[in-house]
Order: C-alpha cells, then structure tokens, then sequence
C-alpha cells in the first residue's frame, strides 16, 4: 500500500525517522496549499461560512476593487455588506 503525499497521518512510509523538527516542510509546494486550502476550508465551514463564485464583467470587477480599496476593506467584506444592506432593504 503507498502512502499520499498528503497522508495526514504518514508523510513517507518507508523512510528513516528522522530527530527533531524538520528544517523545512516534507511536503512538495503543489501538496502544501492543497493542504492549506483544504484547511482554510475547514476553518471556514468552521465559522459557519459557505463559499460562492460569481461571474462578473471586468469593469463590475474593478469598480468594486476601487469602493473596497476606499472603505478599506476586502473584496469579499465589500460584497457581504452590499449583500446584507440589499436584503435590509427588501424586509
């Protein structure tokens, strides 16, 4: 049986233990944000958060980069509270 690459639970079955901490991660780069995405999902569905793609013009795109970058916030922070203002609206 081979093990992944990104295994949680053995990095390199047939390897020597090696002591101490490693100098730098095992892992290929492709492998660690596989990883890092994975977990950034967990964290996310941790909060309750659930993700949306949305397909936009180009310039819808970059005019709502330039309000976000005037309230000083993300693009997704920017659309949230459109989202929420436009719902407060239609209650």
């Amino acid at each position: 049986m081979a093990a992944l690459l990104d295994d949680r639970t053995t990095i390199d079955m047939f390897a020597q233990a090696q002591k101490g901490r490693p100098r730098c991660n095992p892992y290929p780069r492709d492998v660690q944000l596989r990883i890092n995405k994975r977990v950034q999902r967990e964290r996310d569905k941790a909060k309750g958060y659930r993700r949306l793609e949305v397909k936009m013009p180009m310039d819808l795109l970059e005019r709502l980069d330039e309000l976000a970058l005037q309230a000083n916030c993300s693009r997704a922070e920017m659309v949230e509270q459109s989202i929420v203002r436009m719902l407060e609206r239609a209650s």
